[in-house]
């Protein structure tokens, strides 16, 4: 019974710690943070900020498609159109040696209009001299088989030639020629001389006039450009 007084005075010892520690537990459990206007005010300020961002962010992820597909159809526009630039280039080339700007070289056929070698004494001397018609008809004849270039002794035919008779020569844009003519023809050889040579066509109506007419195949036959 001696030790009673001690054994209640430890009791009330770890009691008095047991109380003291739930004490302190219990206030810094309780603890909340307190929140101020300003802190909530700058807390929004920052959460809208992000939000913004992430908006934007979107937004030009967006138009960085959209560029990158206009450039994607741009390119592709590009690359066709090179084609096409090239192909009209091209054209303006061909349009240029068809009008004599540019000189042109190629294979093609010579036709040669001779006066007839004979002339019976009854008939008249111009029924058997190559005139001017003879070579209008032979030259268009040409030009309608996809001549790319004409030239009557040398001398290149252009859209807005003209040829004419005086007297016993032809006058091919103010230049006198006398017979025989040579007409040389730049194009396709076989359609040239297959259009020339067809059924009632310009050779047959040649020969029925009297005239001497030779056809030809030539290569690389040469034609200037026209002075400007």
């Amino acid at each position: 019974m001696k030790s009673n007084p001690v054994i209640f005075a430890f009791v009330f010892l770890v009691l008095g710690f047991l109380i003291t520690f739930s004490y302190q537990q219990t206030k810094s459990s309780a603890e909340i943070v307190q929140v101020n206007d300003q802190d909530w005010e700058r807390d929004y300020y920052y959460r809208k900020q992000l939000i913004e961002m992430e908006e934007s962010n979107k937004q030009l992820r967006t138009e960085l498609y959209q560029t990158r597909q206009a450039v994607k159809e741009m390119e592709q526009e590009i690359g066709e159109g090179t084609d096409d630039l090239k192909q009209l280039v091209e054209t303006k080339t061909t349009l240029q040696k068809l009008t004599g700007e540019l000189a042109v070289t190629g294979d093609g056929i010579m036709v040669t209009l001779k006066d007839a070698s004979y002339i019976p004494s009854e008939d008249h001397a111009n029924q058997y001299i190559v005139h001017d018609r003879h070579i209008h008809q032979t030259v268009n004849e040409l030009f309608s088989a996809g001549a790319k270039a004409v030239a009557i002794n040398g001398q290149r035919i252009y859209r807005n030639s003209y040829i004419t008779c005086i007297g016993p020569v032809i006058s091919v844009d103010g230049n006198a020629y006398p017979a025989p003519f040579v007409i040389s023809a730049i194009g396709d050889q076989d359609i040239l001389d297959v259009s020339l040579n067809l059924k009632n066509g310009v050779i047959d109506q040649l020969v029925q006039d009297n005239i001497e007419v030779t056809i030809e195949k030539k290569s690389d036959i040469e034609m200037q450009a026209k002075d400007i």
